[in-house]
């Protein structure tokens, strides 16, 4: 049998190679900022800065791993990034805030992922970035089918 796969014209590795060094380039980001900061707090703090109060189990829905969300909230709790509280009309539930140190993170990481933003995308056109989300957001519908 021939082999006819050319990994480096794959979608799934492209993809993982792009997000694996995204992730780098983050945690790289946020080290030199002091911070012990892993991209997937980070869109923890970016949800909770929108929809202060969101569910926890909404958050592990968000991010599909609801284990792993629950790790990491509770690490983010120690670290007084964010209070975790039973939902007063359903104590069943938990509600995820951001504290005052958890703002204070979101707004320093948000100028320095902008700034690196722009110096990584500035040969991308608005189109080029439309393009790409169009293409992506189809990919990730049809894989979950």
């Amino acid at each position: 049998m021939p082999d006819s796969f050319d990994l480096e014209n794959s979608y799934a590795y492209l993809i993982y190679r792009t997000v694996r060094a995204l992730r780098r380039q983050f945690m790289r980001l946020a080290s030199a900022n002091g911070l012990e900061l892993f991209p997937e707090q980070w869109f923890v703090l970016v949800r909770l800065m929108k929809q202060p109060g969101c569910s926890q189990s909404d958050l592990g829905r968000d991010f599909d791993d609801r284990p792993s969300m629950a790790r990491a909230l509770r690490n983010m709790e120690e670290k007084g990034w964010i209070k975790i509280q039973s939902n007063p009309e359903d104590g069943r539930k938990n509600q995820v805030f951001p504290t005052k140190k958890g703002s204070e993170i979101y707004q320093l990481m948000v100028s320095v992922v902008t700034e690196e933003r722009k110096r990584m995308f500035k040969k991308l056109s608005t189109q080029d970035f439309k393009t790409f989300k169009r293409i992506i957001d189809q990919i990730y519908e049809e894989s979950i089918d």
